[in-house]
């Protein structure tokens, strides 16, 4: 149950879907900061609260998020047994690993509260803020933008094969490692072909709906800053002001 991580855009009504994609990826910025901060109990507990604010309110299945934090697990187990052996105590590596899944869970509410355009949006909008040199960042947020819905169309594309051969009586989710493998590299040209096909047609589309400023986004106030933004930008500035205050 836990094994199929569905990485789909949520499409219901939440406080976390109404807040202004540009924030969200803000908020994101000043989680990873708050990590890197020195290290404070209430500061920690705060910062992970927030995130776990956001999942309650962002009207999404726990469920998803279980995955997420489930895909994790063989990647916690080397961070335990690697940041072990080099002489971290057992309480540092929790709070590590605490911080890291909690970050996975931050990119998850983004992805599951915000559709690939505002997400697209979001980008060249906080891209532009630092745009100080006259590059044109929005290219450079439409091509990851782009390789990021390859990789999601490529794994769709790999999940249907799969499908396809159970239906005929191959069980690849219990096959062993070489099996898939092989799976992997026989349809790999098939796979790339039939993607890159879908490439090209929505190539023209996302470029019109993310970056023509004339184009009005499903919901209104996603372009206009309403309550919910200035409540979630309060919580984020409140923990730098506690750290300035109190930790530092």
């Amino acid at each position: 149950m836990l094994n199929n991580l569905d990485y789909t855009y949520n499409d219901e009504d939440s406080i976390v879907h109404r807040i202004n994609p540009l924030l969200k990826f803000i908020g994101l910025f000043i989680y990873i900061l708050v990590c890197l901060f020195k290290y404070d109990n209430v500061l920690f507990i705060l910062n992970l609260s927030l995130v776990f604010i956001l999942i309650l309110l962002s009207n999404v299945s726990i469920l998803r998020y279980l995955k997420v934090v489930w895909k994790l697990k063989y990647l916690i187990i080397v961070l335990y047994f690697m940041l072990y052996h080099y002489g971290q105590s057992i309480s540092d590596i929790n709070i590590i690993v605490f911080k890291l899944v909690f970050f996975f869970l931050y990119i998850a509410i983004i992805v599951y509260t915000t559709t690939k355009e505002d997400i697209g949006k979001g980008l060249a909008k906080g891209l532009n803020i630092f745009n100080l040199i006259g590059i044109n960042l929005k290219k450079i947020s439409s091509f990851f933008t782009n390789i990021i819905t390859f990789i999601i169309n490529y794994i769709d594309r790999m999940k249907e094969l799969i499908n396809s051969g159970e239906n005929k009586g191959i069980d690849y989710s219990h096959s062993n490692i070489l099996n898939k493998i092989k799976l992997v590299f026989t349809n790999l040209r098939r796979v790339y072909k039939d993607c890159k096909s879908k490439m090209r047609l929505r190539k023209s589309d996302m470029k019109y709906k993310l970056y023509n400023g004339n184009i009005i986004s499903k919901y209104k106030y996603r372009t206009k800053l309403v309550i919910f933004d200035y409540a979630y930008i309060f919580m984020n500035i409140g923990l730098i002001i506690y750290y300035v205050l109190k930790v530092r």
